[in-house]
């Protein structure tokens, strides 16, 4: 009887692990459709006499695009930093308006390659180790002497655009072989997406941003 209830429950714990994602990602696209739908639905509705469901959907996408066209001229971009005066200049609006444009940016800058390697760093002291992200190289000028540094970032899972900005020598970083869409899971998934073994880079990547590289973004030479 035990063997018959144990292969059960593995078989339960696989359907579990199939179809809980499945099902969070249909609530999330559902409510996330009903709240854009329902922005402009009701206004449609109204002027055309009769309930057309994804229609208010489909002219909120319209109207992000005619913005995104109206931002990329000369005249558009006037009148958008005018409007965005007002949603910064009033108190309680200016911390949402704020708060929700640089979520927005770093997620579109994430995109834009900004992220440039996956490193492990040991943060916030020795012996514990951090994921992070090279953004770009420096060099600190001391008396003691030049040191190549890291511009990493740490982000704090399980929102990845929050987190801290430290300087690390590039000698104490430890490249994963790891792309930034797999570390980004990683973090998201507050480490259940982790590989089960992390391996040390030994080649450069093909963005020429390896460390020590020459180019835009890349580690200076000392001296």
């Amino acid at each position: 009887m035990k063997p018959v209830v144990a292969n059960l429950r593995a078989k339960f714990v696989a359907g579990v692990v199939v179809t809980v994602p499945v099902i969070a990602t249909v609530l999330a696209l559902r409510f996330l459709f009903r709240q854009l739908d329902s922005l402009l639905g009701p206004l449609i509705s109204n002027l055309v006499g009769r309930d057309l469901p994804g229609l208010g959907l489909l002219a909120t996408l319209v109207i992000v695009l005619l913005v995104g066209l109206l931002a990329t001229n000369f005249l558009g971009r006037r009148l958008l930093a005018g409007a965005e005066r007002v949603f910064t200049e009033l108190p309680v609006v200016r911390r949402i308006y704020n708060a929700s444009k640089d979520i927005v940016q770093s997620a579109a800058l994430a995109r834009r390659q900004v992220f440039q390697e996956v490193v492990m760093a040991e943060y916030p002291r020795t012996g514990l180790h951090s994921y992070g992200f090279v953004t770009s190289y420096t060099v600190r000028q001391a008396a003691d002497g030049p040191t190549r540094l890291a511009n990493v970032f740490i982000p704090g899972p399980p929102i990845p655009t929050t987190g801290v900005l430290v300087a690390i020598p590039v000698d104490q970083l430890y490249y994963l072989d790891m792309s930034v869409e797999q570390a980004l899971k990683l973090v998201l998934s507050v480490g259940m997406t982790a590989p089960a073994q992390l391996r040390q880079r030994t080649r450069a990547v093909s963005s020429g941003h390896a460390p020590g590289a020459t180019g835009e973004g890349s580690a200076p030479p000392l001296g």
